[in-house]
């Protein structure tokens, strides 16, 4: 699926997930820490200037395809952080290393199929969010150019 970048509808897509993204911030953060506003850079969330992880990071679970991943934090705070992470067409199986946080997540790219151990699988477009309890045990598996924004409740 090709999706326009310059389209209102994409325009009104990205700016719904930045305020919603800016909404956990603002929840996350203690009144003490920091009350200024967290701007999420708009580059990172259209994947550019992304940082590189090495291909063995997530050898131990690749199961098909090739893991090339790019992250970016676009918020640390105490209790959330706030991430970009793209990979290349790939399938991961986590019955050995579940997940190990709650974890709120936005397709912006590519397709993301999440499998069960049982095998129902659940398929997520861009513009698709979910919550991916702790304890996920399934397969992720990413379609096209994977680009999710996600946010992750910090241990």
């Amino acid at each position: 699926m090709n999706v326009n970048k310059n389209s209102k509808l994409y325009r009104k897509f990205i700016e719904h997930v930045l305020f919603f993204s800016l909404c956990l911030v603002f929840l996350s953060t203690n009144a003490a820490d920091s009350s200024t506003p967290v701007r999420l850079d708009p580059d990172k969330i259209a994947g550019i200037g992304l940082t590189s992880v090495p291909s063995d990071a997530y050898i131990d679970i690749l199961v098909d395809g090739e893991l090339n991943i790019n992250v970016a934090t676009l918020f640390d705070g105490t209790e959330l952080r706030v991430s970009i992470f793209e990979s290349t067409p790939a399938i991961t199986d986590h019955r050995t290393r579940p997940t190990d946080v709650d974890e709120f997540v936005t397709v912006l790219s590519g397709k993301l199929i999440l499998t069960e151990p049982d095998g129902t699988a659940y398929e997520f477009l861009p513009g698709h969010s979910l919550v991916l309890p702790i304890g996920f045990t399934g397969t992720w598996e990413m379609q096209g150019n994977y680009r999710e924004l996600v946010v992750l409740m910090k241990k």
